[in-house]
């Protein structure tokens, strides 16, 4: 094959296979590989392979792989093609908020934000409870900037850090107000949002030459007989076709939607998901298959929820099955609403509702020893009519929120005096109670303390109003009211009372194929896999499996995923 602009590319792959390390690792990988086959995941071996494309790099995935895919041509490859397996550019980025988190930019920095590397680097791993890889957090805070304002100058768009997001696990040591946090795009007409962002890099890639194919999964690497991956299978239509590459970059997204995966890794139940359907975590298989080392798989970006779409939970967690959650994900606009709470069906509270979502969505897994089950599973969304009357619930929407931003994105209607069929409504706390199968007393008791402290603007037990996220985050989306003691707090007291099935869900697991600092994939023992590199959610990412401010999944997938084409790319 010919020289694709990778300037000793080809005998840098040569050089890495035929160390002393490299050999004996990549030899014993090839010996273990299904069918006792030297071509690793090529069944046939790649000696007998007829290429039918060539490429100097195949990027899998068109969530952050599409920047990946951008950069590698604008950097100087000379053809790239892009795989997405589904009919939806973009998968679960393109229907997210959009927002990145990037540390140390230039533009956090105009905007007044303080912050260094090693405050960078502390947090991470508080934050992670020491199971972030330094080096590649390093990675991640050094080239941050260098793909922020090559991607703002080559889309032409502005970007502005949030005031709203601070650093999520507040208050570990590095934890930073602002600055780091879900950095939102915009162009000069107004344009903003995932939706624009990636209609403009399709037409971006187009324009620059990538090669798209939709609806062609990626479904086995090629390895030659040293381990080094030469290539990728993938399904079009009913055709198998073989690509010919220099390197491959996996950005494939998670497994939610792989039911045997969830079972086998995750530490509780997940009954909900707005992960696209197609994130059945092909690129950790297809990298296993290979000998590629795997982290952080017990870990997601935790997403909590209404339970919408009428699925009985039981179920859920009986089948091991999991719901598509899409109007009910809970980004701290239910839960911390000032009249609200979440209980178990003791009723209980189980965490401060101001929270984020990631770190409210880890009190699902305490584990009751005496009930020898998990008793925050499910858990239930309680409020009353002032709440109610107040703001929007999913499914019911009032006030400003009417035609807004939530109505627009989770597709709710107003609903006037209908109450949605996943809310249930009486006129007591006890018959309430009843309704939903949790414990009457139980739940009577809770929200007499809870007023009793709500009236005062406290919350003695989960400090709820009490961090500058509770109040920056939730506190504004529910007006900054300053009637209220405390703008995250207010009792539970007027009847009706409103409630739902509360579910721990996810916006995208957070484990995959270990990488180190230049996103390569690394095998079982401990070294490199020539040729191949992963960025995103089927990745090991940067933080430790923890979603530690918001837009750290597409932040930290758009960079590392730059950081492996210029590693690729010799750069």
């Amino acid at each position: 094959m010919e020289n694709h602009g990778t300037i000793g590319r080809r005998d840098f792959l040569k050089a890495a296979a035929l160390s002393s390390v490299a050999m004996g690792a990549a030899g014993m990988l090839a010996s273990c590989a299904p069918g006792g086959e030297k071509g690793g995941s090529s069944a046939t071996g790649s000696e007998n392979i007829a290429w039918d494309k060539e490429a100097t790099i195949v990027v899998a995935g068109s969530g952050t792989g599409a920047f990946a895919a951008l950069a590698a041509k604008k950097l100087g490859a000379e053809s790239v093609i892009l795989l997405e397996k589904g009919t939806m550019w973009g998968g679960t980025a393109a229907t997210s908020g959009g927002g990145m988190a990037i540390p140390l930019t230039d533009v956090a920095k105009a905007a007044g934000a303080e912050d260094s590397l090693e405050e960078v680097l502390k947090y991470f791993q508080n934050a992670s409870e020491g199971r972030a890889n330094p080096a590649v957090v390093e990675s991640f805070a050094t080239n941050g900037n260098d793909f922020l304002n090559w991607m703002l100058e080559t889309m032409g768009w502005q970007c502005n850090p949030s005031p709203l997001f601070s650093d999520y696990y507040e208050p570990v040591e590095g934890w930073a107000p602002f600055g780091r946090a879900s950095l939102g795009f915009a162009k000069d007409d107004g344009s903003t949002g995932a939706a624009f962002m990636w209609t403009e890099l399709k037409a971006a890639l187009e324009e620059a030459g990538v090669e798209i194919m939709m609806e062609t999964p990626a479904t086995q690497l090629v390895t030659d007989s040293s381990g080094a991956v030469i290539g990728v299978k993938a399904t079009s239509g009913r055709d198998e076709i073989a690509i010919r590459a220099d390197a491959v970059l996996l950005a494939t997204g998670g497994f939610d939607h792989d039911d045997e995966m969830r079972a086998k890794h995750m530490p509780f139940k997940i009954l909900a998901t707005n992960a696209v359907a197609t994130n059945t975590g092909d690129g950790h298989k297809m990298g296993m298959a290979i000998g590629a080392d795997v982290s952080l798989m017990d870990s997601c970006w935790g997403a909590p929820a209404v339970l919408t779409t009428g699925q009985d939970p039981k179920e859920l967690i009986e089948t091991g099955t999991i719901a598509q959650e899409i109007a009910g994900t809970d980004w701290a606009m239910y839960r911390g609403l000032p009249g609200a709470v979440v209980v178990n069906r003791k009723g209980h509270r189980i965490g401060n509702e101001a929270t984020a979502y990631d770190s409210f969505f880890r009190a699902f897994s305490y584990y009751d020893n005496g009930e020898m089950e998990h008793i925050n599973i499910p858990s239930y969304l309680i409020c009353d009519s002032a709440c109610w009357n107040t703001y929007s619930m999913p499914g019911h929407t009032v006030g400003s929120m009417d035609g807004g931003y939530f109505d627009e994105t989770y597709g709710s209607e107003s609903s006037g005096d209908e109450v949605p069929s996943h809310f249930v409504v009486a006129d007591t706390l006890e018959e309430l109670a009843e309704k939903l199968g949790i414990d009457p007393e139980g739940l009577a008791n809770e929200i007499a303390q809870f007023n009793e402290n709500a009236e005062q603007g406290i919350d003695p037990v989960y400090h709820r109003g009490e961090k500058h996220l509770d109040v920056a985050t939730t506190g504004v989306m529910a007006g900054s009211r300053t009637d209220l003691a405390n703008p995250c707090l207010a009792p539970l007291s007027t009847p009706p009372f409103y409630g739902a099935v509360y579910v721990p869900g996810t916006c995208g697991t957070g484990g995959g194929l270990t990488i180190n600092e230049n996103a390569q994939v690394m095998s079982a023992m401990g070294e490199p896999i020539p040729g191949l590199y992963a960025a995103g959610n089927c990745s090991s990412g940067v933080s430790g499996g923890r979603y530690v401010h918001g837009g750290i999944s597409i932040g930290a997938g758009s960079v590392m995923g730059w950081v492996a084409v210029n590693h690729a790319l010799g750069l």
